[in-house]
């Protein structure tokens, strides 16, 4: 869960402060979320197709970059889809590996503060630009 709660940290700096955050300089292509949406769609956009691959189920809003692009494999594409994923992966994995440590209410709360507290450290201190 403090794992989970760090990717969190970084889904929101590369949302919502990208251009005060660490990462700045790295390639805002990938980083900046205000851009790397772009990544899911082929460029410039085009009206999509019906893709063969979703068996006429689901017509994405554009034609995608690669198949799957913008569902399954959205998480290949940025680092927010990529942070995002990693962190329900480890929520997930938290889940299922689980085992009480004190038990109900107190569990819950030890594992809540774990998460937000490496948040917290993470978004303000260590991924803040200097």
């Amino acid at each position: 869960m403090v794992i989970a709660g760090a990717l969190n940290a970084v889904m929101d700096r590369t949302a919502f402060t990208f251009k005060s955050s660490i990462f700045k300089n790295l390639n805002p292509y990938f980083w900046d979320v205000r851009q790397s949406w772009r990544n899911q769609w082929k460029q410039p956009f085009q009206p999509s197709t019906n893709a063969w691959y979703y068996f006429g189920l689901y017509k994405p809003r554009h034609q995608e970059n690669y198949p799957f692009s913008s569902t399954f494999l959205v998480w290949t594409t940025d680092a927010w889809h990529l942070s995002k994923s990693l962190m329900l992966g480890l929520i997930a994995t938290s889940i299922i590996c689980y085992s009480p440590i004190f038990g109900g209410i107190l569990d819950i709360f030890i594992l809540y503060c774990g998460f937000t507290i490496s948040f917290t450290y993470l978004y303000e201190y260590i991924l803040k630009a200097k």
